[in-house]
């Protein structure tokens, strides 16, 4: 018999988490998500659903309580990626999961391929570019794009290539000044607009001192840093995450910067490249994968 129960003790929650998470991408993982959570804090409601009988955790359905909106994801920014985790062949169980929301609220950036989920009003796309028949850059650029946008693109990027550009890569525990250099060049673009106001730069120097393989790339031109990529390689998944650029001042920038990310994932060994939420103004040109991603308005219970 299945007996579904909530649980709000942070300690708890991980040791939960742990247990069933599938680690299938980075935001599965317990270390990157709770990277999150100091400067947001918001109260748990973690439902689990399990055999009475055997007491076996079969499902976890892990929220949090906005004060304003109500329930949502776990740490659910800058997650882009969330859902329940059940135990394969238990995916019956996913329903009875969200049915346990004591509402309201509002679910985003919802994974997953089966019917019940699939049935979720659709949100947006997961781009991504398969590695596994790509040994180069020009090898993407051969078997993704047609001649007339392979010629563009390659315009826009020798622009950058003819300034001579270094580049510098970063490990996590040499990559601390690096970032500090994504966050300006960010936040020098985006101004008020930027995702990485203070809090959020709290928890990003926070995730580059855990075990996660970070990657930070820098190009330098004349000396000076003009672009800083932050990206994590996990499970096979070249995750490119944020980044900062002189974009402005620099046309062509950020497709190059795309470009050295591709070929370090390449180079990595990693299976996927991806490219994130969104298309951004760019991913359908480039021809990148992409999977449907959804969201749940949960209503209040009468």
């Amino acid at each position: 018999m299945i007996e579904i129960k909530t649980v709000t003790d942070l300690s708890a929650a991980e040791k939960l988490w742990r247990q069933l998470s599938p680690k299938k991408t980075v935001y599965d993982d317990w270390d990157f998500r709770s990277a999150f959570y100091p400067e947001a804090p918001y109260p748990l409601l973690f439902i689990i659903a399990h055999d009475s009988i055997s007491n076996e955790l079969l499902g976890l359905l892990p929220l949090q309580e906005h004060p304003r909106y109500g329930y949502e994801f776990f740490a659910e920014y800058p997650s882009e990626e969330s859902r329940p985790f059940v135990k394969p062949g238990h995916e019956d169980l996913i329903p009875q999961l969200y049915g346990a929301i004591p509402g309201p609220g509002k679910l985003s950036d919802i994974s997953g391929d089966d019917p019940f989920t699939k049935n979720f009003l659709l949100e947006d796309y997961k781009y991504f570019l398969p590695l596994k028949d790509l040994a180069s850059f020009e090898d993407f650029l051969t078997t993704r794009l047609s001649p007339k946008r392979r010629r563009s693109l390659a315009k826009e990027i020798v622009a950058i290539e003819l300034l001579n550009p270094e580049i510098h890569s970063y490990h996590a525990q040499d990559g601390a000044e690096a970032l500090e250099r994504l966050f300006v060049l960010n936040i020098n673009n985006f101004r008020e607009d930027s995702y990485l106001q203070e809090d959020d730069r709290l928890s990003w120097r926070r995730l580059l001192k855990s075990s996660l393989d970070i990657r930070l790339i820098e190009i330098a031109v004349a000396g000076k840093v003009i672009a800083v990529s932050f990206a994590i390689l996990y499970n096979g998944t070249w995750d490119y995450m944020l980044t900062g650029a002189a974009f402005k001042d620099y046309p062509g920038l950020g497709k190059y910067l795309v470009k050295i990310n591709i070929e370090a994932a390449i180079s990595s060994g990693a299976k996927t490249f991806d490219a994130g939420l969104g298309d951004c103004g760019w991913k359908h040109n480039w021809h990148f994968d992409r999977r449907e991603q959804y969201e749940l308005e949960v209503k209040s219970k009468k």
